[in-house]
């Protein structure tokens, strides 16, 4: 009889190629969304390598490549939530790659990746892509100037206390240092220590004891140190989670169990539940990630405690919630081919209905008669989608009562990937050649787009495993909000346990942390297909809009870009600027009305800020075993590379001496304060690039040095001024001019300096004394909220009397704008070149090969070739697809290489 209810399951199906016509099944306007997914070629990166990205923009609800979006904005953000970085990637069917150069001096550290399209923002952050890694140093770095870090208890009053050894990073360091703390429950504080016999030490007393502490010292000439630490590693935080939200009296409840370290990470647990009169009533035990499922049947108004009988340091005791004497719970579980639903509830009805959704969007409804406060039946789990389904459980008002989120595994891959190396084992140097379909469920050639990455599988494979890679972002991670630990392991068939352990997840991770659910979505940004710049005109005396005004756009360069627009009636204008394939480029555009020039005051609509969130628990230094692996695998090889140069006579790029450099006055003032230059534009190049539309020293720095500065505006001020940033710094660029450092108010008044009047532009990348020049130039700025990092454009005029005189030109409006960010293409030898072939030079790439879209079309296998390295025993072949039907694909292979001797290379 039940069959029948569930036999119009494919309607669903059928919905999804409809899009969303039937505004009825939407449930959650979160189906609306974009899943935006970044696969990178690794985890975590060294200072000085390339973080290469793909960028996948998805519908929703069916992964179908989105139209409504074609600029993705990625973002690089450091510790103190400052933005180092950032990329306008152009997407095109739903696909984009692109890069991040890490600079060699990039400090070490937890950072940040996130990626979103402005249609996106409509959702608040439940689908904006973030991902947090680790840069480490080439070379091994003690951090020796914060250490003995403790917790110390005086007669009932706690204190942290700590030492300092400002001196190994500040030479000339004398009396006193100033240090920041911030603490896990968000207060924050600041103190000042003196020299004392030679010692700084800390001594601060605390209200309570936090779980992790900031600690951020700075010395008098403006060196840093940071670290975050644990502050008590016993301390475990035990969370019980009833099923569908109740804890249900007279009834079977099944319970999540979560249990996670001092830093949030899972951890192993086994305990015990006790009611009031302390018996044991059940036992539990989690899995590897710290989640398990516990069994209760509880009694009304008792009151039931967990606690951890596997570590003997945490005595705490955990209640569990509140028992309900009346309510509703809906329970699911996987039955063999089956998925079996329990509805209980106390409240006095014939019937309950529990409605099955899926990404938001409504798939039945299902009415059962209640017989002795329960409804059970049982469905086949082949009948719906793969991934999460959500079963919420319905009063007659179609108010939702109880939910339960269950994973559905169909048990098949809906793509084959046939991947066909030429041999079966390799030489160091030799090329691999390799024969990639993809085919559908019935054996059929289809179109794909896919990614190729070949990495080496020592150290780099056991991390690939972890990651979220395309499966469990799309059908796991991209759904729920939080953190999941190690999503790749969810998805490894080889693991018996796997649909347990997901389970598991979702109990605990499940509905309450669900991104479909009912809360509002308001749409406040519109989509962005093509990348574009709008704005408004208004009348230079009354503001007031201005209807029908004449607007012409020049993109300035060696091959201008005309456009008109004629102003709506509420004086709005909008060009297209999607031909725009640079990182920025200087435009003007003039008002007339009439055919005649107007004084009209044209604003261009600034991007708003998106805030920047930095979880804070996630720098707390206790790097995974297979992190340090990689690390230590890293800066070895590091070290052959090095060793190798040093006997060849090869000089590395730190040590390029700049010629002819005279040191005059001003200069010599520079060096004191920030350093010396790592790059030198003079003054007579700049004056040689100057063009006939060219208005100012930055018009002409844009277009003919972008690898070292890029000028755009200031996007927290509405037609804020040109702003200077040095490429591959520290995040945060300060100005100097003939050897002083320039008042941030006086910014504006540079753009316009006559290249005449220059006579250089130096570039200093993560610039010393960087706290005290940045004090500076922004004065009245609180020392703990000055950037740990930072660099200095460095200006050098004739007669010091260029910054004077700039204006504002009247119904003219010159400025720069954003376009796309270039792309770039991985590097790999060529080793058919026999001298190459027989060069001794090491060749110790981890990342061997990267190849983020590559098409297949008309039923044609895609044809892929690289070159084997030096380091590697065995590759490791990662294979990412997406149809354009929205189907997603995974899959791992790996083949063994010959090492090449390399025992005469120092190690």
């Amino acid at each position: 009889m039940q069959s029948k209810n569930y036999s119009f399951i494919v309607i669903f199906f059928a919905f999804l190629n409809l899009g969303f016509a039937q505004d009825d099944r939407i449930l959650s306007k979160a189906a609306y969304a974009e899943k935006i997914y970044l696969q990178f070629d690794r985890e975590n990166y060294a200072a000085g390598s390339t973080m290469w990205f793909k960028a996948l923009v998805a519908n929703a609800v069916d992964h179908k490549p989105s139209e409504r979006s074609g600029v993705l904005h990625v973002d690089l953000i450091g510790p103190e939530k400052q933005i180092i970085n950032q990329k306008l990637v152009k997407i095109v069917d739903g696909s984009g790659n692109n890069h991040f150069e890490i600079p060699k001096k990039m400090p070490p550290g937890l950072y940040k990746i996130r990626a979103y399209t402005r249609w996106n923002r409509n959702f608040s952050n439940d689908f904006i892509f973030s991902k947090y890694f680790r840069i480490f140093p080439y070379q091994p770095k003690d951090d020796v100037g914060i250490q003995n870090i403790n917790i110390v208890d005086r007669e009932g009053e706690i204190f942290l206390e700590a030492m300092f050894n400002p001196k190994q990073l500040d030479s000339l360091q004398k009396r006193k240092i100033l240090v920041g703390l911030d603490f896990n429950t968000a207060k924050k504080d600041s103190v000042e220590i003196k020299e004392n016999d030679g010692f700084y030490k800390l001594s601060y007393k605390l209200e309570e004891k936090p779980d992790y502490v900031g600690i951020h010292m700075l010395t008098e000439n403006g060196f840093t140190a940071r670290k975050t630490v644990g502050l008590d590693e016993s301390k475990v935080d035990l969370q019980i989670l009833p099923e569908s939200g109740n804890l249900l009296a007279g009834t079977i409840n099944f319970l999540g169990i979560k249990a996670l370290d001092f830093k949030g990470d899972g951890i192993y647990a086994e305990g015990i539940i006790l009611n009031k009169d302390r018996d044991t009533i059940t036992k539990f035990k989690t899995n590897k990630f710290g989640m398990g499922v516990a069994v209760l049947e509880p009694k009304n108004s008792e009151k039931y405690v967990a606690k951890l009988t596997n570590i003997n340091l945490n005595t705490s005791e955990y209640p569990l919630p509140e028992v309900l004497e009346k309510g509703s719970i809906v329970s699911a579980r996987r039955t063999g081919d089956r998925i079996s639903l329990i509805a209980s509830t106390t409240n006095k009805t014939d019937s309950v209905i529990i409605r099955s959704s899926f990404r938001g969007i409504k798939l039945f409804d299902i009415k059962g008669a209640v017989k002795d406060g329960q409804f059970n039946t049982s469905l086949p789990s082949k009948g719906f989608p793969q991934g999460i389904i959500c079963f919420t459980l319905i009063d007659e008002f179609e108010k939702p009562v109880a939910e339960r989120l269950y994973f559905n595994d169909t048990g098949s891959e809906p793509l084959s990937i046939e991947v066909n190396t030429n041999k079966n084992e390799y030489n160091s140097r030799e090329k691999t050649n390799l024969n990639i379909q993809v085919k559908d469920s019935m054996g059929n050639a289809i179109d794909a787009e896919i990614s190729v990455l070949a990495i080496s599988q020592d150290p780099l494979g056991k991390e690939q495993k972890r990651r979220n890679s395309i499966i469990p972002y799309f059908y796991l991670t991209s759904e729920l909000r939080g953190e999941v630990e190690h999503p790749g392991l969810y998805f490894n068939r080889d693991d018996i346990y796997r649909l347990r352990d997901i389970d598991a997840l979702l109990l605990t991770q499940g509905w309450r942390k669900y991104k479909y659910d009912t809360t509002g979505v308001s749409i406040d940004y519109q989509q962005e297909p093509v990348l574009a710049i709008d704005g408004k005109v208004n009348g230079a005396i009354f503001n007031q809009p201005k209807e029908g005004v004449e607007l012409s756009f020049m993109a300035l360069g060696d091959q201008p870009v005309i456009q008109t627009f004629e102003t709506d009636n509420l004086g709005r204008f909008i060009f297209n600027i999607d031909f725009l394939n640079e990182e920025t480029r200087e435009i003007v555009i003039q008002s007339k009305k009439g055919g005649n020039k107007r004084n009209f005051e044209i604003n261009i609509n600034d991007p708003e800020i998106l805030p920047v969130d930095f979880e804070n628990r996630l720098k707390i230094e206790k790097p995974d075993s297979i992190f340090s692996e990689i690390v230590n695998y890293e800066q070895r090889q590091q070290q052959r590379q090095f060793s190798y140069e040093l006997a060849e006579g090869i000089n590395q790029l730190d040590e390029v001496i700049l010629e002819a450099y005279q040191m005059t006055e001003e200069r010599q003032k520079t060096a004191e304060l920030a350093g010396k230059p790592d790059v030198v534009i003079n003054g007579k190049d700049i004056q040689d690039k100057e063009k006939d539309w060219s208005f100012g020293l930055y018009s002409v720095l844009m277009f003919n040095f972008p690898d070292d500065i890029r000028i755009q505006r200031d996007i927290e001020e509405p037609g804020g001024a040109l702003q200077a940033k040095v490429m591959g710094g520290g995040g945060t660029t300060i100005l100097m001019m003939d050897g002083m450092v320039v008042n941030n108010l006086n910014y504006p008044l540079i753009p316009n300096i006559p290249p005449s009047e220059v006579k250089s532009v130096e570039i200093i990348r993560f610039a010393k004394h960087f706290n005290r020049l940045y004090q500076q130039a922004y004065p009245f700025v609180s020392p703990m909220e000055i950037p740990p990092t930072g660099d200095v454009i460095s200006i050098y005029t004739h007669g010091k009397k260029g910054i004077f005189g700039a204006q504002k030109p009247k119904g003219i409006l010159r400025t720069t704008i954003k376009g796309y960010s270039p792309e770039k293409e991985f590097y790999q030898p060529n080793y058919e070149n026999k001298e190459r072939f027989e060069s001794e030079e090491p060749d110790l790439r981890s990342v061997v090969y990267w190849e983020p879209q590559l098409k297949l079309e008309n039923g044609e296998p895609a044809q892929v070739s690289y070159f084997n390295p030096d380091n590697a025993k065995e590759i490791m072949l990662v294979i990412e697809v997406i149809t354009p039907n929205g189907q997603i694909g995974y899959r791992e292979i790996s083949y063994p290489v010959k090492q090449r001797d390399t025992s005469d290379i120092s190690n």
